[in-house]
This record gives structure tokens, sequence and C-alpha cells, in this order.
């Protein structure tokens, strides 16, 4: 299989892509402690958690939101838009997440969220962003800067998780974090490119959804990461995906299923130990289901952490190596986005919006790069 050939990991932005995968569980733990260097100190008390942000930015509220499911008692709510929602209020913790610091979108909301007198916590490497909390006194973690803003998604994930425990939101330890990473490693272990096929499950997958659809199927905690992946699919490997969930997916999706068209169409099902009871059996009958009734190659990945934080950082390291091998597959550039960096320029009104925060707060910009 090409997947067990050096030849494929010597072209350049395979290297590079590669390069930062294998930095994706070490930049969780620096995001942590980027977090304790300007750490979250609450004034008030806090009963929401308001997360903004789009793209790989916005994916960290959701991850969040599935790590701490189990762990906190307030909401945690992910806001994708322009504004904040009308139903913020005062003791709504604002977490702005922006890895380049100049995404429009949360700026913009950022903006609003700080003349609305809402406590604020932004995440970024740098930008109109790091500006902006600079001459504002916002706390904030400062990631590493130089990746790709996708690629960063453990870095913030860090950050955001380790300002929550930090300021007791949540309850999780910082020894607990790091434990989990280390069961991600050893799972990281598991897929790298020096594993042949028949024992690395990312490759495999890849293997079978590489030319087609994808509709990639979750449940409770990995419904993050099952997102997650629908995304570094459509990035990193150019491959046109959905993701849904269960027990969601048994009411509508199911039934929009034809075989004339499953010739173009492959699922990928994300599990793990401990599901509930119904929905395990639900999985079961819709793998047998789509594999048996329409000939459907039903890729299975299954996590074996030993809680939800070990399963999701565990999934998202198969899921980012998953899109590596299949962009291989496809003989695509991985690290190429040409389509959304010619759809974003061209929305004018973007460029607007970042030039009324300069001018409302009174910063330097000068950067164009978004994320």
């Amino acid at each position: 299989m090409r997947l067990d050939v050096p030849e494929p990991y010597e072209r350049p932005e395979v290297r590079s892509l590669l390069t930062q995968l294998r930095m994706e569980l070490d930049g969780f733990l620096e995001g942590m402690k980027s977090a304790e260097d300007e750490p979250l100190r609450l004034r008030r008390d806090v009963r929401s958690v308001l997360f903004l942000g789009v793209g790989g930015s916005g994916i960290v509220g959701d991850l969040v939101s599935d790590i701490t499911a189990k762990r906190r008692g307030l909401p945690i709510l992910c806001h994708r838009d322009y504004s904040i929602p009308p139903y913020s209020r005062k003791d709504s913790l604002v977490v702005a997440v922006s890895y380049s610091g100049n995404t429009a979108e949360t700026l913009s909301a950022m903006a609003e969220a700080y003349e609305a007198n809402l406590p604020i916590f932004a995440i970024t490497s740098g930008g109109l962003m790091k500006n902006v909390c600079k001459k504002l006194g916002i706390p904030m973690a400062e990631v590493k800067a130089g990746l790709l803003p996708r690629m960063a998604v453990p870095h913030m994930l860090g950050a955001a998780l380790s300002a929550l425990v930090n300021a007791g939101l949540v309850n999780i330890t910082q020894e607990e974090l790091k434990g989990a990473v280390e069961e991600a490693k050893r799972v990281q272990e598991s897929v790298e490119v020096y594993v042949p096929s028949e024992s690395n499950v990312a490759k495999r997958t890849a293997n079978s959804i590489y030319d087609k659809v994808v509709f990639i199927y979750s449940h409770g905690c990995l419904s993050s990461v099952g997102y997650r992946l629908k995304c570094q699919l459509n990035e990193n490997s150019k491959i046109l995906a959905v993701s849904q969930c269960l027990p969601e997916a048994l009411h509508n999706d199911i039934e929009g299923w034809d075989p004339a068209m499953v010739n173009c169409l492959s699922v990928v099902t994300l599990r793990c130990k401990g599901e509930h009871p119904a929905v395990e059996e639900a999985m079961d009958r819709m793998e047998s289901m789509l594999a048996g009734r329409f000939g459907v190659k039903v890729s299975k990945i299954v996590i074996q952490g030993s809680d939800d934080i070990a399963n999701i950082l565990s999934a998202m390291v198969i899921c980012d190596y998953v899109s590596l091998y299949a962009a291989i597959l496809r003989g695509v550039d991985p690290i190429s986005v040409e389509r959304i960096r010619s759809m974003r320029e061209g929305i004018r009104c973007n460029a607007r919006l970042l030039q009324q925060v300069v001018e409302k707060f009174k910063v330097e910009f000068k950067s164009t790069a978004h994320g």
C-alpha cells in the first residue's frame, strides 16, 4: 500500500503537516502553560461560559464543552457570529478564541462583549486581538505562532481548559489533563507512519474513504471530534464530509440513504468504551444495516481511553492522522486552503469590521492573516 512506503512522506507539504501533527500533544501542554502566564481572575460570579470563534478556533469551544460535560455545574455555549447572542448576561464569561488574532467575526463579537461589560478571556497567537487585549487589560493566553490555525487547536484547547480549571469553573485537575495527554501519546504511536496499515486504524480508515463523500457518525463526548474530523477532511484532504450525531441521526439521517448513491459514499463511526447501552445497540444496528443492506464500507474507530478527556484527545490524534493519510492517497496539498483564503479575502465587510475595532480601541493593526 502507498501509505507503507517512505516516498509520500518526503513531499515538503506532507512533511510540514506531519511535523505539526507530531507537535499537537506537546502543544496542548504548552497551551496549558500559556494560560498560567496571565491567569483568568474572576471579579464576579460566573454562571455560564460563552465561547466566541469560527473555524479551527471555533472548534475549541465544542471540545471544551464535551471534555467538561460531566465535570461542571454551568453551561458552556459556543457562538459563531459577528455579535454576542442576546441572552448574554453580566454573569457570562466570554472566551474569545482567534488563532491569528485577526478573525473579523470573533473580534467584532469580542468588542461588543467588552462594551457590554462582560468578563473576557482571550486566546490567540497575536494579531489585532493581542493588541486590543494589551490596550484594554483583557487577560489573554498567547499560544505559539506560526502554525496552521487548524493544527493549533490542541494549543488553544490546552489554554482554554487550563484557564477554566485555574478559575475553578470545571472540576478537573491539571494532573488529569497531563495524564490524558500521556494516554493520547501512546495512541499516537499506534497510528504513526512507520506502523503498517494492517495494524494502523488511521491508514485503514483513510484507504476506505479517500475517494468518497464521508459521513461521520459519533455520540456524546466524541461529537466534537466527529466535527473536527469533518473539518480536517475538508481542509487537509479536500474531501466533502458530513458529521452527524446519534441518537439524532436515527430519527432522520438514516432514511436518506439510497442504494443508488452508495458507490460514492463511505462511513466512519467514532466510538468509545462505556457507551450508553441504547447508543451502543443503535450504533451496532446502524453499522450492520449500512454494511449489509447498502454495501457501504463502514470504518469503525474505537477509543479505549480511561475517561472522556483521554478519549477526546486520543480520537483527535487518530482523526488528524486519517486526514493526512487521505490527503496522501488523493495526491493533494494538505497545507494549502486556497478556496478558504480567496473566499474570506473577498468579503470586504470583514476588513471594514476589523478597521472599526482598530478605530474604536485606537490600536495598531497591520497583518492581513485570518484564522
